[in-house]
């Protein structure tokens, strides 16, 4: 064998045992529900009375549950596709719903109003994030995060 040939798998041999770790650490960590809420607290939100879900609803293997400066936030970790998309579009409304709710319809027909808190959905792999309370920026604020992990 032609000692040029070797000298180059060699020096290529190298390259990659140096620059595999160096790779290796900038591809991004896979989410975990600990690690969602450990970046929540992280990032300035003041996570509150945190509680892991036994058992879980929604068809979940997993869920946590706690407050963010008022706001109850559910993670729900799945292991399927087909439930998680199941209950993604059941927390969606229809448009239908939001125009009467956004233009105030049911109470200009003499309906009483609504009593259930304004929720966001948002959905991130395997997890889907659900919050609802009173300050609609700060739910979408808890959604743009959950979104950019």
């Amino acid at each position: 064998m032609d000692l040029g040939k070797v000298v180059k798998a060699l020096v290529f041999l190298g390259v990659i045992i140096f620059l595999g770790p160096i790779i290796l650490s900038l591809l991004p960590a896979s989410l975990t529900m600990e690690g969602i809420v450990d970046k929540f607290s992280k990032s300035g939100f003041q996570v509150e009375s945190l509680t892991f879900v036994d058992p879980p609803t929604n068809e979940s293997v997993r869920q946590v549950s706690f407050y963010i400066q008022g706001a109850w936030v559910n993670i729900y970790e799945y292991d399927n596709e087909g439930a998680i998309a199941k209950y993604a579009e059941m927390y969606k409304k229809d448009p239908g719903t939001a125009i009467v709710e956004a233009w105030g319809l049911a109470q200009a027909l003499g309906a009483a109003p609504s009593k259930n808190k304004p929720e966001r959905v948002a959905r991130k792999k395997k997890f889907l994030l659900v919050v609802q309370g009173e300050d609609t920026a700060l739910l979408n604020e808890i959604v743009t995060f959950f979104e950019n992990l």
